[in-house]
């Protein structure tokens, strides 16, 4: 699970800051691009060492770079098909998050057990409480909802709070959503 977490890492900051700012945060970690991805450098020590790193080297708080990951692996079609089978509406999928860890314990065999719930408070608010989940986990899970609200059209107000997501959809088809069907060749 952890080497899924560093290659995404990797990719999200070579992606969206380039190859040069990957070798400049790795020599500020003192971590050779070849020994990246070797078993020498496990852990969540060194993951959020680099967050730490790279929020330092671009001029963000480590929190916002765990939302811009969840943000971008979202945009990973085989991860965006996955999640919009979760609803038809945004607040569909907000209220599907529940299930969340189980689907991903299908997946990934070595996922960590963790728990969400989803309470709905009013017309469109919601709270998504975590159970176990390892630090910054939060923020990206916040950044994914970010991701997905865009995705469906839908305008919503997103903050971390301690152990919980605090969501507001502000207006559903803000926007318009990215095409979706249940077959790849229907809406593409």
């Amino acid at each position: 699970m952890l080497g899924m977490l560093d290659r995404s890492l990797e990719a999200f900051l070579r992606d969206c800051h380039g190859d040069e700012a990957w070798r400049d945060i790795l020599a500020a970690a003192n971590i050779r691009p070849e020994e990246f991805l070797s078993s020498a450098f496990t852990g969540r020590s060194r993951i959020r060492r680099i967050v730490l790193i790279a929020a330092r080297r671009l001029g963000k708080a480590p929190e916002d770079i765990l939302e811009d990951l969840g943000a971008w692996l979202v945009q990973i079609e085989p991860i965006r098909r996955l999640l919009r089978f979760s609803g038809t509406s945004y607040g569909d999928f907000v209220l599907s998050l529940g299930e969340l860890p189980a689907r991903a314990g299908m997946i990934l065999a070595d996922m960590p057990e963790f728990g969400l719930a989803v309470v709905q408070k009013g017309q469109g608010g919601f709270a998504i409480l975590s159970r176990r989940l390892p630090p910054g986990w939060l923020n990206v899970l916040a950044g994914a909802l970010r991701g997905m609200a865009d995705d469906y059209g839908t305008l919503a107000l997103i903050s971390v709070n301690g152990e919980a997501i605090l969501l507001s959809i502000a207006l559903e088809g803000h926007a318009a959503s990215r095409p979706f069907a249940l077959s790849i060749g229907e809406a593409q």
